[in-house]
C-alpha cells in the first residue's frame, strides 16, 4: 500500500510538470487509464498544478477584423483541446482580462463608432460561454473607453483561478476639458459615482481615450491633447483618485503609444517611432533616494531582422505597427502589410500569427491574449462524458 501511494505521488509530480501552454498534454494523460485520469481530473491536482506554474499561459488570441461590411470579433485557441468559438459578426473586442472578454455591438464597417451610441456592452466568459449584459450610463456625446477586470475584493484574489462573476467594468470618459471615470460592479448591478479631474490643456477634438492597462491597483489610459501631445491617465482604484503622467520626452508628440506591463508589474510604454523596424520599450521606475519616478528605456527589439518575410520583402514603405499587448505575458502584437505578428519581449522572438491584418478600430485595441489554466474536469473521463474541462483564468 505504501509503495502504491509513493508511485501515485511520483506520477503526480511528473504530471504537474506538463506544460500548461499545451492543455492537450493533460487531456492525453487522462486518456491513458482510469488511474491517470483520476489524478489529473481531481480538484486537488488542479490546485497544485496552478500553484506550481503560477502565471496562467496564453491559450488563445482575441482580435478584431473586418469581413466585408462587418466588424468581427475573433477568438483563436492556441491548442486544439481548448474550446473553439465561432467568430462574432457585428461585434468588437473592447478588452480582455482575468478570464473575461468585453464586447460591444458594432455598426456596419465605416459608420460612426462612438461608444456613446451604444446602450449596453457584454462581458463574456469563453470557458463557460456565459455572457452578461452591462447597461451603460448615459454617455452621449462624451467619448469613452472601458476595461474589464475581476471584481473580487482587493487582496482576496490572485487572478490565477477567477472567471465569471463577480467582475468590474471601468470606463474613462472625456468632454475634452475634463476626465471622469465610472465603475460598474456585477455584485451591486450598478455604476459608481464618477471620479473626475480637470485638464490643464484641452484635448484634440478627435481625441478619444485609448485602451487601458491594469497593473496592481491602478488602471491606465492614454489620450491626446491639443498639439498632438500624448498624456497617460492613472486611476487608483483604492483611493478613486485620477492623476496625469507625461510619457517619455521623445514620445510627447506625434507618435502612437501602447501601454505595456513591465517585467516587475509596473507601467511601461512601447512604440516604434524611429522608423518601423525597431520596437522601443520604456518602463517607469523609482530612481535614486528621492523616490521620484522616471522613464528608463528597457529594450529595443529589432523587427527588421525577425520580420524578414514582411518588412524586408515589402520595401521601405512596409510598416509594422504595435496593435496590442498581452498583460502579464511579455507578448506584443504587431500588424504588418501581410498579416499579424506576435513579439515575445523577453527573448525578442517573433512569430507570424495570421495572414490577415487585424483592424485598428480607433480607439479600440486590435489584439489581446486570453490566459487560462485548462485541465480535465473531475470525473468526466471516468463517467464517459468526454473531454470536458475545469479551468482557471487570468
Amino acid at each position: 500500500m505504501a509503495m502504491a501511494t509513493l508511485l501515485t505521488e511520483l506520477l503526480e509530480e511528473i504530471l504537474l510538470r506538463l506544460p500548461p501552454s499545451d492543455p492537450a498534454c493533460l487531456f492525453r494523460a487522462a486518456l491513458v487509464c482510469k488511474r491517470w485520469c483520476g489524478i489529473v481530473s481531481s480538484a486537488g491536482f488542479r490546485r497544485r498544478f496552478i500553484k506550481f506554474h503560477g502565471t496562467p499561459p496564453t491559450v488563445a488570441a482575441v482580435y478584431n477584423i473586418v469581413d466585408g461590411d462587418d466588424y468581427v470579433a475573433c477568438f483563436r485557441p492556441c491548442s486544439a483541446s481548448f474550446p473553439h468559438h465561432a467568430d462574432r459578426h457585428g461585434k468588437a473586442v473592447l478588452d480582455c482580462r482575468h478570464g473575461r472578454v468585453l464586447l460591444r455591438g458594432m455598426p456596419a464597417a465605416g459608420e460612426n463608432l462612438k461608444l456613446g451610441y451604444v446602450s449596453a456592452i457584454d462581458v463574456w466568459d469563453p470557458i463557460t460561454d456565459k455572457q452578461w449584459e452591462v447597461p451603460l450610463p448615459f454617455l452621449y456625446p462624451y467619448k469613452f473607453d472601458p476595461v474589464v477586470l475581476c471584481g473580487a475584493a482587493a487582496g482576496t484574489c490572485d487572478h490565477l483561478d477567477c472567471h465569471g462573476e463577480p467582475f468590474l467594468v471601468s470606463i474613462v470618459g472625456t468632454d475634452l476639458k475634463d476626465i471622469f471615470i465610472y465603475t460598474y460592479s456585477s455584485e451591486d448591478a450598478a455604476w459608481s459615482e464618477p471620479s473626475s479631474i480637470h485638464l490643464d490643456a484641452a484635448l484634440s477634438s478627435y481625441s478619444m481615450p485609448r485602451p487601458g492597462l491594469v497593473t496592481g491597483d491602478a488602471i491606465y489610459f492614454t489620450l491626446v491633447e491639443e498639439g498632438h501631445r500624448n498624456r497617460i491617465v492613472k486611476y487608483d482604484m483604492g483611493s478613486r483618485v485620477i492623476s496625469m503622467i507625461d510619457p517619455p520626452l521623445s514620445l510627447h508628440t506625434g507618435v502612437k503609444l501602447t501601454l505595456v506591463e513591465t517585467k516587475d508589474g509596473g507601467l511601461g510604454v512601447a512604440c516604434n517611432f524611429q522608423g518601423y523596424d525597431n520596437l522601443h520599450v520604456w518602463s517607469r521606475r523609482v530612481l535614486g533616494s528621492n523616490g521620484v519616478e522616471q522613464w528608463v528605456k528597457d529594450q529595443v527589439i529589432k523587427l527588421d531582422t525577425v520580420l524578414s518575410l514582411s518588412v524586408a520583402t515589402g520595401g521601405p514603405s512596409t510598416k509594422c505597427n504595435v496593435v496590442g499587448f498581452g498583460e502579464g505575458t511579455n507578448v506584443i502584437f504587431g500588424s504588418a502589410s501581410d498579416g499579424l505578428f506576435v513579439v515575445w519581449r523577453n527573448s525578442g522572438r517573433v512569430m507570424k500569427a495570421d495572414e490577415r491584418k487585424a483592424v485598428r478600430i480607433l480607439p479600440l485595441k486590435s489584439m489581446f491574449c486570453y490566459q487560462s489554466f485548462y485541465t480535465p474536469a473531475q470525473g468526466a473521463f471516468l463517467n464517459g462524458e468526454g473531454p470536458e474541462a475545469s479551468v482557471s483564468s487570468a
